[in-house]
């Protein structure tokens, strides 16, 4: 239901209230399900599609809700609502009014109707069959012909000894019974149903029970095939085996009083609660206060420190490293000086001609002797020196040859 609609169907109520409103008497049966679907016909009105403007809304008579043992849905396919449950055995010859509200969302127009659920008795069924059926929605369970045809199949195969009261225990969606839901939204969310009976189980009953029972450990085997699957196959049903279950009558009693027990539990806990004192909040003068000036200064204080040495270390670092580059020794490398030759420059061919070969000779040994000369010739980078050029001899000498 909408949030709008909640919050104008209560208003409208209120001007309703002396309006007609129409009486229909329904009977039930202890521990059987029943099924009640309201549409727009139900409340006389006509329309020529169906169409989304209709909304109902379903509840105890004087109550704000429905009771745990009633479920009302809403079938977008069918554009229908579905008021669906199986009343229990403390309700035995008791009348239950149930009051639907209907909304026409395009005029706004509301009708009531009361149906009073009159629960008859009826001997509880004494074991259930317990499945889920993964290719069908609670809507389709709901259709006429489908309940019938899974009932057929455990009163001439499974369950003969059924046949003369088997019903329809429990029917919810398995979604709701806390089943994930489909990765795809158009396959079937899948449908928990309860088939009981008086009688005992049938020995083929029994012998499924121990073929399925290793699968109870896993929470879904859809693709797990038993002896009996081409039986639910024909028919249209395709049933999640690891969550088959037999419940015989001791099973049964032991689950209600689980539920008593657990239902104890609530009231105790709810008396518990309720005799307790309230908890009463702390005020604002009462909560400590905090003082952050010291927290500050400690935050300033530390960085401060710590950026400080730092600055001293690294100018220690720096001073040193310069008084290390002002004493480094000088090197030990010895400089050689060379000595320039005192040559007196020949400048005419007399001076030339007065040169013996003898002083030649001695000139050119002298230079040779000497440590400069041969320093000079030797390790001097630039190129090979000139030869001097040979001397001149004297006209005689130039005559006798």
């Amino acid at each position: 239901m909408k949030p709008l609609q909640v919050i104008i169907l209560p208003l409208i109520l209120i001007f309703t209230q002396s309006s007609a409103t129409s009486i229909k008497n329904e009977d039930v049966f202890i521990g059987e399900l029943f099924h009640i679907r309201i549409t727009s016909k139900t409340f006389n009105w006509t329309t020529e599609t169906l169409t989304e403007q209709f909304s109902y809304r379903c509840s105890k008579k004087g109550h704000a809700d429905l009771p745990r043992w009633l479920n009302y849905m809403y079938s977008k396919e069918h554009h229908s609502g579905y008021l669906f449950g199986t009343p229990p055995i403390e309700l035995a010859d008791q009348t239950v009014p149930i009051e639907i509200v209907a909304l026409n969302e395009e005029t706004y127009d509301v009708k009531r109707m009361i149906v009073n659920l009159v629960i008859a008795r009826k001997e509880p069924p004494k074991c259930i069959v317990q499945m889920k059926i993964d290719n069908l929605n609670w809507i389709h369970m709901l259709q006429a012909g489908r309940v019938e045809n899974l009932k057929n199949i455990f009163r001439h195969e499974l369950w003969r000894e059924s046949m003369s009261d088997l019903r329809l225990v429990f029917m919810d969606s398995a979604i709701k019974l806390g089943a994930r839901r489909p990765v795809n939204p158009q396959e079937s969310e899948g449908v928990v149903v309860h088939l009981g009976s008086t009688s005992p189980f049938s020995m083929r009953l029994l012998e499924l029970q121990k073929e399925v029972k290793p699968l109870y450990k896993m929470p879904s085997c859809p693709f797990k095939r038993t002896s009996v699957e081409t039986l639910f196959e024909s028919s249209g049903f395709k049933l999640d085996w690891c969550s088959f279950r037999i419940i015989d009558e001791a099973e049964q009693n032991m689950q209600q009083k689980q539920h008593f027990r657990h239902s104890e539990n609530e009231r105790h806990t709810a008396t518990n609660l309720s005799q307790t004192k309230i908890w009463e909040p702390l005020s604002k003068d009462d909560l400590p206060e905090r003082n952050y000036s010291d927290e500050l200064a400690i935050s300033i204080a530390v960085p401060g420190v710590i950026l400080t040495l730092l600055i001293a270390l690294l100018t220690v670092i720096l001073c040193f490293e310069h008084e290390d580059l002002d004493e480094k020794p000088a090197p030990t490398v010895q400089m050689v000086h060379y000595n320039t030759l005192n040559n007196q420059p020949t400048t005419t061919l007399k001076s030339l001609r007065d040169i013996t070969p003898t002083h030649f000779v001695d000139d050119i040994s002298l230079r040779s002797a000497s440590p400069s000369g041969s320093l000079f010739i030797d390790n001097s980078p630039l190129p090979a020196i000139r030869p001097l050029p040979p001397p001149y001899s004297s006209k005689k000498h130039i005559i006798n040859h």
